[in-house]
């Protein structure tokens, strides 16, 4: 009751009370002798919707629990210190960093016997604090022992059981180390690499650690191509260049997974529990120790990363970029429709036939074309959205998104290229001019800029290309409600009622693209958000009248028909004729399915 009280003032609950009350026909008190049952009741009503339940979040109450458990613990010596050497610097290791340490461990009950050491062989124990790494996770108590220390610490650590190999979290092994006996650990930690540089590729297997960053923010994946140096354990002979494609499996599919996390001009080195494999690229690697913290190590270095598309999904359009630009996708990329120069050459796959080039063509000057008028193929067009100003990218595209569709309309360049060819592009983005925004103008300059733009779709309807129609009047929407967003067509007079008129004919428009291809759910739509704009549109209702006619909805296109008649007067004889073509369409679908019905029963 209290929180329903909260969520309703209660001037309105009782006026919602009395309201519900009425309408189900019960009696309510007057104010001043309420009957509390009956306000109860209502006031249900009145708040239908039931708030959640609060529940405790057990998760947290859990991590909270064992996070005071394990203090008091700490705070009874299950794990106890003594500095021998001092560290060098201010910071400590922290949960999620890689750390290189030396230990030596005995029984408390034998502290001269060592069971394990890392000082016979010198290679450190290589761990991520508070995560299952390369080798596993440690025991709490080491961690906790190891995140006291800086870098160059050696310390030593009586460890009781319970904070040991027995605890439920160590995922890490030592031979000869139960579970049950207390520990004396001598510990040097050699290095600290921060969390920030460090992943986890695979639980208790492979662990990524950073050694120079890279540039960019794009990984390497299928089906990106790669230029990497990879040197495997400790060999010798300086690594070369390996060109590769992701997924390929060129390489070891979990050393390619780990290079998948690295950015280009990385340098990292990735430790594994076990050898990653081997391939015709990467042999197989010999691990250079023997023992409980022997890891394979594996160096890369990320040269290059040639970003490679599958623009449509299903490789008909592929985009490779040959030569970097300037700027970061996809912020820098003309993803919006705009004017652009470009410099391409246009070859037949296969044969390599150049049937463009807009050099030769144009004598050394760039060509020029606006994106969204269909004035080059989509496949073309797709990728130079993706594309950065001084890109040169290679793009390979099947007849579906060539030039099949533009030979229809005899576009010069289609009629050079023979029907269902596969081609290929190597196009240069020189530049692009960025959009004008409409609520960055003057509302004069606004309606200007959205008059022109609705021309141009237009004469996209006009010429039968609805597709690209539609997607000019939807981003012309698009901005139109940026603009009223900003609220500046509420001060404005007679430029506001241009743009409200403008937004009416494009949504009208929009019925009009979706009616032309078989869209007619979407057309329904568009009309009657026309409608709501504007509820005695003589067009809307005709719009909607035509698409109930295609939906076989007699009834409720008559309806249309009839308004658009009472909303204007000259339109009431174009009226008739659409309900006598009703009539007409109606009867007819009902004599087929009456032969349809009859042909069933006669079988």
């Amino acid at each position: 009751l209290c929180r329903s009280l909260h969520s309703l003032p209660l001037c309105l609950s009782l006026s919602v009370c009395r309201r519900r009350a009425r309408a189900r026909g019960s009696k309510m008190a007057p104010a001043g002798s309420m009957d509390f049952r009956r306000f109860m009741e209502a006031l249900s009503l009145a708040c239908a919707k039931a708030e959640p339940p609060i529940e405790p979040s057990i998760d947290t109450a859990a991590k909270h629990w064992t996070a005071r458990k394990e203090q008091a613990l700490l705070e009874q010596g299950a794990v106890l210190k003594v500095v021998n050497e001092e560290g060098r610097g201010d910071a400590n290791a922290e949960e999620g960093d890689l750390v290189k340490f030396h230990y030596a461990v005995a029984f408390e009950s034998k502290p001269s016997q060592v069971i394990a050491s890392t000082r016979e062989d010198g290679k450190p124990g290589v761990f991520v604090l508070g995560k299952k790494g390369s080798l596993g996770r440690l025991p709490r108590g080491m961690e906790i022992a190891l995140q006291s220390m800086k870098e160059g610490e050696r310390s030593s650590f009586t460890i009781k059981p319970s904070f040991g190999f027995g605890h439920p979290d160590c995922s890490w092994t030592l031979e000869g180390c139960g579970t049950e006996a207390t520990l004396n650990m001598d510990l040097e930690l050699v290095s600290i690499t921060k969390g920030v540089c460090v992943q986890v590729v695979k639980e208790d297997s492979v662990v990524k650690e950073t050694l120079k960053d890279g540039t960019g923010w794009e990984n390497p994946r299928p089906p990106y191509k790669v230029v990497a140096e990879i040197k495997v354990g400790d060999r010798k002979e300086e690594p070369r260049p390996l060109h590769f494609t992701c997924g390929s499996s060129a390489i070891p599919e979990l050393l390619e997974e780990a290079i998948g996390q690295m950015f280009q001009g990385e340098v990292a080195r990735i430790y594994a529990r076990e050898c990653l494999g081997s391939s015709d690229l990467v042999p197989a690697s010999t691990c250079p120790s023997e023992g409980p913290v022997a890891l394979h190590t594996y160096e890369v270095s990320l040269l290059e990363v040639i970003q490679v598309r599958d623009v449509v999904g299903t490789q008909e359009v592929m985009k490779s970029r040959v030569k970097n630009g300037e700027g970061e996708f996809p912020i820098d990329c003309p993803i919006v429709d705009c004017a652009m120069k470009i410099r391409c050459v246009g070859k037949l796959k296969g044969s390599g036939e150049v049937f463009w080039d807009t050099d030769e063509e144009g004598g050394g000057e760039p060509f020029g074309l606006e994106t969204g008028l269909n004035v080059v193929p989509d496949g073309l067009e797709m990728c130079l959205k993706l594309m950065v100003p001084g890109e040169t990218s290679v793009i390979q595209c099947a007849p579906k998104y060539a030039y099949d569709d533009l030979r229809s309309r005899q576009d010069r360049v289609a009629g050079r290229v023979p029907a269902g060819s596969e081609v290929e592009w190597e196009v240069t983005l020189l530049e692009f001019e960025k959009p004008k925004k409409l609520a960055d103008l003057p509302l004069e300059e606004a309606t200007a800029e959205a008059e022109q733009r609705k021309r141009k779709a237009n004469a996209l309807f006009n010429s039968g290309r609805f597709k690209y129609a539609q997607a000019k009047y939807e981003e012309l929407l698009r901005d139109l409600k940026a603009l009223v967003d900003t609220g500046a067509m509420m001060e404005a007079g007679g430029e506001s009622e241009a743009l409200g008129r403008l937004a009416v004919s494009c949504t009208l428009n929009l019925a009009a693209c979706a009616q032309r291809q078989g869209q007619h759910v979407e057309a329904l739509k568009h009309c009657n958000k026309v409608l709501e704009m504007d509820p005695e549109n003589p067009k809307a209702f005709y719009r909607r009248g035509q698409t109930h006619a295609h939906l076989s909805e007699w009834d409720a296109a008559r309806r249309d028909y009839k308004s658009m008649a009472s909303a204007s007067e000259d339109l009431k004889s174009e009226a008739d004729a659409q309900l006598e073509r009703i009539d007409r369409l109606e009867r007819d679908a009902l004599q087929k399915q009456k032969k349809q019905f009859q042909g069933f029963f006669n079988r």
